[in-house]
């Protein structure tokens, strides 16, 4: 995992499913969907949410690598804080 994790200034992890989209997202650029991926947290302390973008592998369109990424992060981060970004 080449992110650090993130602490609140407790030092309590700040986000429980942390793990599990890093492992989604590593796992979806290992099989070529998506080029690369940035995970950035916002929000003030100990109530972070994650934000997601994503770079498609410029063989699928947007909207599919949209929704594909939207679906496979389900539960985890909201649809509206997942963007493609352009090539």
């Amino acid at each position: 995992m080449t992110a650090a994790l993130l602490r609140s200034y407790s030092g309590s992890i700040v986000m429980q499913n942390e793990n599990a989209i890093f492992e989604r997202l590593e796992v979806t650029k290992k099989y070529g969907l998506v080029a690369d991926y940035l995970v950035s947290w916002t929000g003030i302390r100990g109530r972070l949410a994650p934000k997601v973008i994503v770079w498609g592998n410029g063989l699928q369109p947007t909207d599919v690598v949209q929704h594909y990424i939207g679906q496979l992060l389900s539960g985890l981060v909201p649809a509206s804080r997942i963007d493609v970004a352009a090539e």
